[in-house]
């Protein structure tokens, strides 16, 4: 979703442009650059990554009882290693809430251990793909608080005035800046309050 990639653009473009304009190109960098920009924003209130991402690499200290991994809900754990030890394999994990745990230290704060897993929710790219076995699909209340923010952000910056697609004058007023309280509200549910 967040990463604003072509299809994501594709998809993007036919919520927030009339069906005549979706083939138009002259506003693509712009939105993809909005899309990018929001989806950190939510991504930095919810103090996770959203999207899903194969072979994500996390690295921290071996010193510790848990490990709470950026992309969740968690599909996969393909390696846990120590840097310069053994593999683990006794550990715990809370999928949904991308929680690893050890029943004692891994090792001493002099090491890291790496984790590489895949995780993050999925967004249908609009090309006849189906859902990856395993993975779960981006929610939609957070998918609508990404299109209405990008669309509501664009008409602010009154990127569709110069071909009458939105009213100059009256999205000229409002500038959105971070996000909106209704946002916030919005995305509270997924949001982690704590981590390292």
């Amino acid at each position: 979703m967040l990463n604003a990639g072509l299809s994501t653009l594709i998809y993007l473009k036919s919520r927030i442009l009339p069906e005549a304009s979706r083939t138009d190109t002259t506003w693509d960098a712009a939105l993809s650059a909005l899309g990018k920009s929001i989806a950190r924003s939510m991504e930095s209130y919810c103090n996770r990554e959203l999207a899903r991402r194969v072979g994500a690499v996390h690295v921290c200290q071996a010193r510790t009882l848990s490990i709470s991994l950026r992309c969740y809900p968690v599909e996969t754990i393909s390696e846990i290693q120590i840097l310069g030890a053994d593999a683990i394999t006794d550990y715990s994990l809370n999928k949904a809430a991308g929680l690893m745990s050890f029943r004692q230290t891994p090792a001493s704060p002099l090491h890291e251990i790496r984790v590489t897993y895949t995780g993050g929710f999925w967004l249908d790219p609009l090309d006849d793909s189906t859902l990856p076995t395993g993975a779960t699909a981006l929610p939609e209340d957070i998918l609508e608080l990404w299109v209405s923010a990008v669309q509501a952000e664009a008409e602010s910056r009154g990127l569709f005035e110069a071909v009458g697609l939105r009213a100059p004058k009256d999205a000229a007023k409002a500038r959105p800046s971070g996000l909106s309280e209704a946002m916030e509200a919005g995305l509270r549910t997924y949001r982690r309050f704590s981590g390292e």
